[in-house]
């Protein structure tokens, strides 16, 4: 996959998502159930290990981040596990409501 078709699937989603939503997004829970990016591709053992995610924790990472010195680097691995919990989350408020 190139990183632009992802770059511009990412934009025509968080577009749709400002438009339902607006510009802020209220996520209102806390903690996730999570796998590590380590262990989510691992079928070679025991199935991984479930850990809680903390969306407080996602948020102020993600604005770390982005106020980051661009000479303290960017450790992709940690930062994307926090903004796939941010999105992971929009997932879940987009699903259809139970009745």
């Amino acid at each position: 996959m190139s990183v632009a078709d992802l770059r511009s699937a990412l934009d025509l989603l968080l577009t749709e998502v400002e438009r339902q939503h607006g510009p802020d997004v209220d996520l209102a829970e806390g903690v996730y159930w999570t796998v590590s990016p380590g262990e989510a591709y691992r079928f070679d053992d025991a199935p991984p290990k479930v850990t809680v995610g903390d969306l407080v924790d996602d948020v102020e990472s993600v604005r770390e981040l982005l106020s980051r010195d661009p000479d303290e680097g960017v450790y992709v691995w940690h930062d994307l596990a926090h903004v796939v919990g941010v999105l992971t989350r929009l997932a879940a408020l987009d699903l259809p409501r139970e009745t």
